[in-house]
């Protein structure tokens, strides 16, 4: 938003607001304020695209001022304030939005410049597809989301099949650990860690019913990458399955477990960069 002042035929006055991430920063006063003045508020998605000016001498004061601004936005809107008259600069790069202001200042505004910044290139939304759990239906239900990436896995293995399981995922810079699914048993735990570039694209594993555990539970799980694929983290007995789709890469994962892991499912995104 900004305010501009003017008196008879210079611009005497100009208040800008800027904002930073988001928010409200600074207001800026540079000037005289007159009474006569044109407010101008710009839109969540709009930024100035430029300012069109001219600059005399008037008579009766001893030095150059900016006697016109026209703002244009980025959305085809247009703001006059002053007096045409005198030489025209316009203030604009190709590509770029108006961001700030520099000049000089005393009972006027005698001069203005302007800086640049790219303008940010949309981020395309990718929309994540949630695959159904396979397994068994006991326990409680569980869902760590949606992240850019898995990028290590720790599986704990009971008398029977897989008692534990936790992913780490990657969300930007970030390391983002999900929950503990299961419970872990006395023989520990071991890991499938993922490098940089490396992505998870399949879980396969088998499930089945298991004396003394009211339903099936998954008995082993094997992980696929755009690399390599794991060994496998227990036996492979029971009904075999796969998670994943062709073409893309796995970004959280879910299921249901209680003291065990009775069933596992995944989210996926399409394979945008092998990077």
């Amino acid at each position: 938003m900004w305010h501009i002042g003017q008196d008879n035929s210079r611009i005497t006055y100009l208040e800008f607001e800027y904002e930073k991430g988001g928010k409200l920063e600074k207001t800026r006063h540079h000037g005289v304020k007159q009474e006569r003045s044109l407010k101008f508020e710009l839109n969540p998605d709009e930024y100035i695209k430029s300012v069109e000016a001219t600059y005399d001498k008037p008579d009766f004061f001893g030095n150059v001022v900016i006697t016109s601004l026209t703002f244009e936005t980025s959305k085809g809107r247009t703001s006059f304030s002053g007096y045409k008259g005198g030489k025209k600069f316009k203030l604009e790069q190709k590509g770029r939005k108006l961001v700030g202001f520099h000049g000089k200042e005393g009972s006027a505004i005698d001069a203005l410049g302007a800086y640049f910044a790219p303008i940010p290139t949309p981020t395309p939304i990718i929309p994540a597809k949630k695959l159904p759990a396979i397994g068994g239906n006991g326990g409680v239900a569980w869902d760590d989301g949606v992240y850019d990436g898995v990028r290590r896995i720790l599986v704990g293995q009971g008398n029977d099949g897989v008692a534990f399981v936790k992913f780490e995922y990657n969300k930007g810079k970030d390391l983002v650990s999900g929950d503990d699914h299961g419970k872990m048993t006395l023989l520990g735990t071991e890991e499938f860690v993922l490098e940089d570039g490396e992505y998870l694209t399949a879980i396969d594993g088998y499930y089945d019913k298991i004396f003394g555990v009211e339903t099936p539970m998954i008995i082993c799980l094997q992980f696929k990458t755009n690399k390599r694929e794991s060994t496998p983290f227990g036996m492979d007995s029971g009904e075999k399955f796969t998670l994943g789709e062709i073409g893309h890469k796995i970004v959280g994962c879910h299921g249901q477990a209680s003291d065990v892991v009775h069933s596992i499912g995944v989210t996926v995104v399409p394979i945008t960069t092998t990077k």
